[in-house]
């Protein structure tokens, strides 16, 4: 009868694991470590890192005579800063943007606008356009002669500025609003009136008369429009005939000349 022999373990030797294996088990060890410390890290910054709102955008409410970025434009259209706009000859066109404000754009007039949660503005190359900043948003318009400014800190800024071969015409109707042009600023409020060309100092603030009813110009035909919205937001009740929120003649076409005084 065969036997199975099986082979014993000689006494006295022991089963030593190789000092190999644990040098790899404690590399494993704080390999993990070390992952788990950066995942931790990674995670920590990634919430500490603040949000950037959102750039709101903005919209064509009225669109006869726009161009935006060198396409015709339609109501409803979205607009996004950095748009260029621009309008033909005797053109009513207006935008409102996510930030509240609104711009009423004349004939002729060339824009690049650039705005914000906080802000509106951009550069006017030509033609003039009428500027809605509600409070908490400051409104800046770069034009080659100057640039006007609102204060956003003094609430509600409404005012238009106009470009022209005689230089650029800043027009306030409601708020305060400076103009910079030949190292000095000069403030305007409402019912005041200022120009500056070539570089020169802003003239002195001109008076103007808000309550005549014989004002003609650009803006007649869609300050009415937005004058609803304003309405809506300031809580204002003023009457039908001063919906255009008064200030100057703003001409319609620049070969006509700088504005003539209001009366």
């Amino acid at each position: 009868m065969s036997r199975v022999f099986e082979p014993r373990a000689r006494q006295g030797v022991r089963n030593i694991t190789s000092p190999f294996t644990h040098v790899r088990g404690i590399r494993r060890g704080v390999a993990l470590i070390l992952t788990t410390a950066l995942l931790n890290l990674a995670g920590r910054a990634a919430a500490a890192t603040p949000t950037a709102p959102p750039v709101p955008a903005g919209q064509v409410i009225m669109a006869a005579g726009l161009t935006l970025d060198g396409s015709p434009a339609v109501a409803g259209q979205t607009v996004f800063p950095g748009s260029v706009v621009n309008t033909a000859e005797r053109a009513r066109a207006a935008l409102a943007l996510g930030n509240l404000a609104r711009l009423e754009l004349s004939g002729g007039t060339s824009l690049r606008l650039d705005f914000s949660a906080s802000s509106v503005g951009g550069s006017l190359d030509a033609g003039g356009t009428r500027v809605y900043a509600p409070p908490g948003v400051a409104a800046a318009l770069t034009t080659a002669d100057a640039l006007v400014a609102s204060d956003a800190t003094a609430g509600t800024a409404l005012f238009s500025v106009q470009v022209s071969e005689d230089g650029t015409t800043l027009s306030v109707q409601t708020g305060r609003v400076e103009m910079r042009a030949g190292g000095k600023t000069v403030m305007a409020t409402a019912g005041q009136l200022l120009r500056a060309a070539d570089g020169s100092v802003p003239a002195p603030p001109q008076g103007q008369n808000l309550s005549s009813k014989k004002k003609t110009g650009l803006f007649v035909g869609i300050g009415a429009a937005l004058a609803a919205i304003i309405l809506v937001i300031t809580g204002r009740e003023d009457k039908e005939e001063e919906l255009d929120f008064g200030g100057c003649v703003i001409t319609l076409s620049p070969t006509d000349g700088p504005p003539p005084p209001c009366f």
